[in-house]
């Protein structure tokens, strides 16, 4: 099962009472959201990646006590 675009589920539905340019400007709204939660994703992607990348095992039992 494939996800659809919000663009595809835009065009799927009955827009006969929108005019063209509210078409337009939902389309691009869609397209914005799209877009910023790729980016979103991405960028706590590499977080993530950067941060278990570095991150150091805690073992107590090496630990020295005066």
């Amino acid at each position: 099962m494939s996800n659809k675009t919000l663009v595809e589920m835009i065009n799927d539905i009955d827009t006969s009472y929108l005019t063209e340019q509210e078409k337009q400007e939902a389309v691009a709204r869609a397209r914005a959201a799209e877009y910023t939660v790729e980016l979103l994703h991405s960028a706590f992607t590499w977080v993530k990646t950067q941060l278990v990348g570095k991150r150091v095992p805690f073992n107590p039992t090496k630990q020295s006590h005066a």
